[in-house]
């Protein structure tokens, strides 16, 4: 072994020496050095080093298997955070040496918390994080072997034991690695417990004991209050939901060894609603503001800019709410500034409520709906942007588009009230018609028909003519509307087949007429009427009447004469006019 070894010293001697120059005696020192290194190596059994043996020594790996090899995979699932990690009692190692010579070491951690590396020496890693082992072993491996380089790498994790108790599906022991956070803890347990509990009672019932139950209460757990207890009499309290909330990973630390976690049930709540993305109640811990309650609830909606806040917060000793307006804005529809609230603190079952505006509220817009290629609303600067332009910005129309129909309704118009047409509908409820004169009647027959905001727009003059005047600017809230093109032409009332009819280019009446099967015998024929689609214009019915797109035939029931009425009626008229000539003669 030591002609071995003073024969490689020579060869690294003379590869080395145009560099080094090394004498005689630093060369002998070298060959002396490694002879004793080796002398030592071969008086340390294997079984002393846990981890490590003859194969790895001379820097082979060994590799594991069976069992081994499991706890390896299930080990490494994770990455691992290496300043958060603490080293402990069978975590692994693996230490290379390179550069004159190479060396490759596996490296357990004993019971005691202690790594042994052959020739370097024995050193206490117990308590140290990962980052901070690895720097005390680097330390030494260079100060050991100068100029060489050095890796070391965590090559396998120690299983320990870790303890859970409270609301979970499955307390007790539970063997864990160190990468293990609390939430990997509770989801190995089965998970959180809304508990049941249940008080029973038994009672004699036909002679037989039967158990009843009394009472079933649920409770839901504090995940915002899991209590960890360590080893060393420390506590921490970790808070889960606002982990999952801002991801911040201190908020969900790693499970150490002997650690017992405790999940308990909440007492305290508070409610947050409105532009939030995440409705509902939440855990109350002391000490939480309105920003942890928004935080809880995922934030503000970026697409509802806030306008007002309120917390309705009950009286002490009392079930009456005080409703506390939040922020100083003064002026209605000023958007409210969240900075100025969120540091308030909050009470047990507090209640907040956000109150927004939409963005479509807040910005001018039209609707344009019907036969156009993107329907919805679209952005305008009222009073600039125009009926063809809205209608481009909606992908223009359809093939299916009909000008006819077409029409622009200003919503702010709708509303509008008309005092003269309120006051003749309501004379008309009262006493009829009877009351009104020609005009009136005219008036409210008029407005009767009217469809309230419709501005006005010929379609068909504004594209077939390209007339301007027709292109009137738009309002903030006014909707365009494309109908689609009938199809169909509708005849009803006294016909014997009434319903659509397919729409046949420039047909008349006559043809209309024989497809709906003609007149019964009740129609009134004389009554029947045209109505056309594009202006709602009734005209008398003739066979030789072009009927357009979307027009409609109309044939009325012939009035029926009650005879007797009649009959009593021509009766009292002439007995009526002849007390008159009798009167007339007496004189």
């Amino acid at each position: 072994m030591s002609k071995r070894i003073f024969a490689l010293v020579i060869a690294c001697y003379w590869a080395a020496a145009p560099v080094l120059a090394q004498t005689d005696e630093e060369l002998q020192e070298l060959v002396e050095e490694s002879e004793q290194e080796e002398e030592d190596l071969e008086r340390i059994p294997g079984a002393d080093l846990p981890g490590m043996g003859d194969d790895l020594v001379s820097g082979k790996l060994r590799m594991p298997s069976g069992e081994e090899v499991e706890k390896l995979r299930i080990s490494q699932d994770r990455e691992i955070d290496p300043t958060a990690y603490i080293v402990g009692p069978g975590d692994v190692l693996q230490l290379y040496i390179w550069g004159e010579f190479d060396l490759s070491y596996m490296l357990q951690i004993n019971p005691e918390g202690n790594i042994l590396i052959p020739t370097v020496g024995a050193f206490d890693v117990s308590g140290l994080t990962l980052v901070e082992a690895k720097e005390r072993i680097f330390a030494a491996a260079r100060d050991k072997y100068p100029g060489v380089d050095v890796s070391i790498t965590l090559a396998s994790m120690r299983f320990f034991t870790a303890y859970l108790t409270g609301a979970v599906l499955r307390e007790g022991s539970h063997t864990i690695h160190p990468a293990m956070r609390v939430s990997d803890l509770i989801e190995q347990a089965g998970g959180f417990l809304d508990e049941l509990r249940s008080s029973s009672f038994e009672e004699e019932v036909a002679g037989k004991t039967v158990t009843r139950v009394r009472q079933i209460i649920k409770k839901a757990t504090a995940r915002r209050t899991i209590k960890i207890t360590h080893l060393d009499g420390t506590t921490d309290i970790v808070d889960l939901p606002m982990f999952l909330a801002t991801g911040n990973i201190e908020l969900n630390p790693y499970i150490r060894m002997g650690d017992v976690v405790h999940v308990g049930f909440r007492d305290q709540v508070t409610y947050i609603f409105g532009a939030v993305n995440q409705e509902g109640r939440f855990e109350f811990v002391p000490g939480d503001t309105i920003e942890d309650l928004v935080t809880l609830a995922r934030g503000l909606r970026q697409d509802a800019p806030l306008v007002k806040a309120e917390l309705w917060r009950f009286r002490e000793g009392t079930e009456e709410t005080e409703v506390i307006n939040l922020g100083d804005n003064t002026i209605p529809g000023q958007e409210l500034s969240y900075e100025k609230i969120r540091h308030m603190t909050l009470q047990p079952n507090d209640m907040v409520f956000f109150r927004a505006r939409s963005l479509w509220q807040q910005m001018p817009t039209t609707l344009v709906y019907g036969e156009v290629n993107y329907r919805g609303r679209f952005r305008i600067e009222p009073g600039v942007t125009r009926v063809k332009d809205v209608v481009a910005l909606a992908g223009g129309m359809t093939e299916d588009a009909s000008l006819i129909g077409a029409k622009v309704i200003r919503s702010k118009m709708r509303t509008r009230k008309d005092p003269e047409l309120a006051r003749l509908q309501s004379l008309r409820r009262v006493s009829g018609l009877s009351d009104m004169d020609r005009e009136d009647k005219a008036y409210l027959k008029t407005k009767g028909r009217e469809e309230k905001g419709k501005a006005s727009v010929d379609f068909e003059r504004l594209y077939l003519e390209d007339d301007e005047e027709q292109n009137i600017p738009l309002e903030s809230g006014d909707v365009v509307y494309i109908p689609s093109k009938q199809r169909t032409i509708s005849v009803s009332g006294q016909v014997r087949k009434p319903g659509l009819i397919d729409y046949r280019p420039d047909q008349t009446v006559r043809y209309y007429m024989e497809k709906a099967g003609g007149f019964t015998h009740d129609a009134n024929k004389g009554g029947s009427r045209l109505i056309r689609g594009r202006t709602g214009l009734r005209v008398d019915l003739e066979n030789d009447l072009i009927v357009g797109a979307g027009d409609e035939i109309w044939v009325p029931q012939k009035e029926r004469v009650d005879y007797w009425r009649f009959t009593q009626s021509t009766m009292r008229t002439i007995a009526e006019t002849l007390t008159l000539v009798v009167l007339v003669r007496s004189f």
